[in-house]
This record gives C-alpha cells, sequence and structure tokens, in this order.
C-alpha cells in the first residue's frame, strides 16, 4: 500500500509520511486504490491470520466509504436530473414594437 493504515479508536487513517489522512476524507478513487491493494494482499495469501484480520477490517471501513460517496454522487445526479425535469419551458411570443 501507498501508505500505513492505522487506527485510533474508531477513526482509521492513512500515514503515508508526514502526511495523515482519516479515511472517511480520502476522494473515492484514492479510498478505492487502497480497497484493491488491501484486497490484492488479501488474495495473496502471505499474510498471518492477525494480518488478514486486520486487513479485512480495513477492506470494510474502505469498502463503506466508497459506498457511501457513490450513494451521494447518485443522489447529486438525481437531484440534477430532477431539477431539470422540474423546470418547464414556456413558449412565448415576441410583440412588434
Amino acid at each position: 500500500m501507498d501508505g500505513l493504515i492505522v487506527k485510533f479508536g474508531g477513526c482509521m487513517s492513512i500515514v503515508n509520511g508526514n502526511e495523515e489522512v482519516k479515511v472517511e476524507e480520502l476522494p473515492f478513487e484514492k479510498a478505492l486504490e487502497q480497497l484493491e491493494e488491501v484486497v490484492q494482499s488479501l488474495e495473496n495469501g502471505d499474510l498471518s491470520l492477525d494480518q488478514a484480520i486486520d486487513q479485512y477490517r480495513v477492506g470494510m471501513q474502505l469498502a463503506k466509504v466508497c459506498r457511501e460517496k457513490l450513494t451521494a454522487a447518485e443522489q447529486k445526479v438525481e437531484k440534477v436530473l430532477a431539477d431539470e425535469k422540474a423546470t418547464e419551458f414556456e413558449a412565448f411570443e415576441v410583440e412588434d414594437v
């Protein structure tokens, strides 16, 4: 993984060098990338049972973040479509002046 994922209480963060970012604050693309790396490490089968459980927890948190961000994006698109549908254009006549 690009960064080390650590858990403080109920909050997971990614630490990369001197930078720490809460998992919930990751952009969708970065969270998905991290999730893919977690899946890869689990599929490799080189982890101890404890490491695999930790990676599974991280993966579940990342999946939750991705799902929430996709749901929010879907709601925004639905709102735009609903607003567009609600806007009716009325024909008008131009008066000769």
